[in-house]
């Protein structure tokens, strides 16, 4: 699996969640609005890829590779969001456009 959107942003939220605690894939349906099967094959997915480890517990718990990319997706994320926030732009709004915005970004 090639690093692409949908790892980013399932990337983006992992790291999101796991500021607040264990990381299992129905809180990450939960945050991508997506159903659980749906991100249950994603995961896996991403786990032969070597993203991340899916632990007997169901927690989600990323692979070094993973660290880098979520680390990577997450400080463009944010450097996007506060260029756009320094520019006028309402922090909603800002979130949304930096999400769609990071992907396009070589």
């Amino acid at each position: 699996m090639e690093r692409n959107q949908k790892v980013e942003d399932y990337m983006r939220v992992i790291c999101h969640l796991r500021e607040n605690g264990l990381v299992r894939g129905a809180y990450i349906a939960r945050e991508l609005g997506v159903t659980k099967p749906t991100v249950s094959v994603a995961l896996k997915e991403m786990e032969a890829a070597g993203y991340l480890a899916i632990q007997p517990d169901r927690t989600v718990e990323l692979t070094e590779k993973g660290e880098k990319v979520g680390e990577y997706v997450i400080k463009r994320n944010r450097v996007i969001f506060g260029l756009l926030t320094d520019l006028g732009v309402d922090k909603k709004t800002a979130a949304e456009d930096a999400c769609n915005m990071e992907h396009g970004i070589s």
